[in-house]
């Protein structure tokens, strides 16, 4: 069997193609990113690494030109570029792995018309259902209306229709496409993995300062989709001393001003290099993703490979690899109560972090590693293989 893995960026792939190329199914792994990422620090040999790369310089210069604006129409040419030279560079294959986006519908239609098998994988739950949740929460904020799923959006139900299998990365998304009809029987889920080598606790964790005893800890871009109203809101709720909030992410513009509103509850960092999260995972007492709509958000995995606690809801496809009560809290969305219950009660119970802690761990290394990931990935290639 000879694999195509197809991504018009990096996302969580370039973590397991060494695995895929270690069991000799590897064929070529098509992908976007900066020039200096290389085959070896992928793992794989450079016949089967196809870096894209002038994709993603042409979207930072027509971005930084267009001062913001015009984003969708940007990103959809970009991607048009980079599918173009994934057909240039095109290798037959037995199945294609496509990351279901909105830019690769010329390339699945290619790999069909040579008899390769086409499997697509949503990053998130069906576009219509995604738009709609985002668009209700919009209204709730105030916020314009976005006018209807982009174009580049409107593709993942071409690449959809095309396809011959789903991969999914939760329930959440598979049976969000199930209800949309696609054959159920034609879907796998598979949650996402997490590099334990570089997300593991600190050797030793520098003790908070006595005024931060307890630090909650978010990842996550600040957008609509993400619900940090409803951490902001617990957060205040609680006025918890000795304590602080922390987030980490771009600020979207239309959510600056929202977030004016709870201005010196909390400290925000725009961006941090994925290499260097552990540092601030290592330091947290619990982990919170608030999200209204989401996958399966890999920080969740990160923060647990560190050892944290993590409370999310239960629209992140995430909270289907947590244990309620035993390595974190699983809560309803756009609930500021229940994810103050849940700090509240980790506040005061520091027993109890210790021993979410320590389970968290735990689950991480035993069953979320990438090399797990793609030894489960290529058995779910066989039985989409052998369904066609």
């Amino acid at each position: 069997m000879k694999v195509n893995v197809a991504v018009c960026g990096r996302f969580h792939y370039h973590n397991y193609v060494k695995y895929l190329a270690s069991l000799g199914i590897l064929n070529r792994f098509y992908y976007s990113h900066r020039l200096s990422t290389d085959s070896a620090a992928l793992g794989i040999n450079k016949e089967q690494a196809v870096n894209l790369w002038a994709k993603e310089y042409l979207f930072g210069v027509l971005s930084r030109l267009a001062g913001g604006r015009f984003g969708s129409q940007i990103a959809g040419s970009c991607a048009g570029i980079w599918q173009a030279g994934v057909l240039r560079r095109w290798s037959k294959c037995d199945l294609l792995h496509l990351m279901l986006h909105g830019t690769g519908v010329a390339v699945a239609r290619r790999a069909k018309r040579e008899g390769s098998v086409v499997v697509v994988e949503p990053v998130n739950q069906h576009i219509e259902v995604a738009h709609a949740i985002v668009e209700e929460e919009r209204e709730a904020l105030g916020l314009k209306p976005t006018g209807g799923p982009r174009r580049v959006e409107q593709r993942q139900i071409e690449e959809t229709e095309i396809s011959d299998f789903l991969l999914a990365p939760s329930r959440i998304v598979r049976d969000s496409f199930v209800k949309r009809g696609y054959d159920g029987r034609e879907t796998a889920v598979l949650h996402y993995g997490v590099d334990t080598d570089r997300f593991q606790p600190l050797e030793r964790r520098d003790e908070l300062p006595t005024e931060c005893r307890f630090r909650v800890l978010c990842v996550a871009q600040i957008t609509v989709r993400k619900g940090h109203v409803y951490l902001l809101e617990a957060w205040k709720r609680l006025a918890l001393p000795n304590s602080e909030l922390l987030l980490i992410g771009a600020l979207s513009n239309e959510m600056e001003p929202i977030l004016e509103r709870y201005a010196g509850m909390f400290r925000h960092i725009s961006g941090v290099a994925n290499a260097s999260l552990r540092d601030y995972y290592g330091r947290a007492s619990v982990f919170v993703l608030p999200s209204l709509e989401d996958g399966c958000a890999v920080v969740c995995a990160e923060a647990m490979a560190c050892g944290v606690p993590v409370i999310t809801t239960s629209s992140n496809g995430s909270s289907e690899i947590i244990d309620h009560g035993k390595d974190g809290f699983v809560v309803p969305a756009r609930s500021s109560e229940a994810i103050a219950e849940c700090l509240e009660r980790l506040y005061r119970d520091e027993e109890l972090r210790r021993e979410m802690s320590i389970a968290a761990l735990a689950k991480a290394r035993s069953k979320l590693t990438w090399e797990t990931y793609a030894q489960n990935l290529n058995a779910i290639y066989r039985t989409a293989m052998d369904l066609q």
